[in-house]
């Protein structure tokens, strides 16, 4: 299943135009469905390439610009329509990882980052059950093993059971929103400092010019949409180098 953020586009707009009301459905559960499974990044945003599965959950982890950049725009314009705060906090996420993990040296943005790391696919990200509880026990301060405790709250809302370890019960998803997101938050940055230490993707440092067409009308939209001028200042930054290198 590949994410299609030009039907979502085409159907909200017919939403706004028209009123229907089942568009706008069709829209609000797909992008609820994707953001919460594991075919998006739950710890440094960003969405894989497509989903083997039919639940969103087990992605091909291949990261692209050009996909990127279309369910950025596609997330902060549901978010303008509805109000969602799932649908914000998607975009903004996903802007960010932009910003962190796939500009250029020139302040373009770069195609892509591979699906694996040292000749494993998703190495970087999958989550051994063991591993992650310890991480997560690290945060919460407890000492017992889960079943029980903020531990076990955490783990749940990851959709991992830790008393059924499966393959892809190591694919983090957010099956639901956690009880304390102050310390839901404090999890995912120990989580992804953890992951920092693993063998990384590589990236595909070419620069393209549809690419970073599409992600400097996102960033320049959503910037301006959700309030972050620096999101404004890296559209023109790119702007500028694409400039600089394509135009004869």
């Amino acid at each position: 299943k590949f994410p299609p953020p030009m039907a979502l586009e085409f159907l909200l707009r017919h939403h706004e135009r028209t009123g229907h009301r089942g568009a706008l459905d069709a829209v609000t559960l797909t992008l609820e469905r994707m953001a919460r499974g594991g075919i998006y990044d739950q710890l440094a945003g960003g969405f894989a390439r497509y989903s083997v599965d039919a639940a969103w959950h087990v992605p091909h982890f291949e990261k692209m610009l050009t996909d990127n950049a279309q369910l950025l725009r596609v997330y902060a314009h549901h978010a303008r329509v509805t109000g969602s705060a799932l649908s914000e906090r998607i975009a903004r996420e996903t802007g960010d990882f932009l910003l962190c993990d796939m500009r250029s040296a020139d302040g373009g943005f770069v195609a892509s980052l591979d699906a694996d790391a040292a000749g494993v696919e998703g190495l970087t990200y999958r989550w051994p059950i063991p591993e992650l509880v310890a991480v997560v026990r690290g945060v919460t301060g407890e000492n017992d093993a889960v079943p029980g405790g903020a531990a076990a709250e955490v783990v749940a809302a990851f959709g991992v059971d830790p008393g059924r370890p499966d393959p892809e019960g190591e694919v983090l998803r957010l099956v639901r929103d956690p009880a304390d997101p102050v310390r839901f938050g404090a999890v995912r940055a120990a989580l992804l400092s953890a992951r920092g230490h693993r063998p990384q993707p590589g990236r595909d440092d070419i620069v393209t010019l549809a690419g970073n067409g599409l992600a400097i009308t996102a960033r320049a939209e959503t910037g301006a949409l959700l309030g972050a001028p620096e999101w404004v200042a890296a559209a023109a930054e790119a702007a500028d180098a694409l400039t600089a290198t394509c135009r004869a």
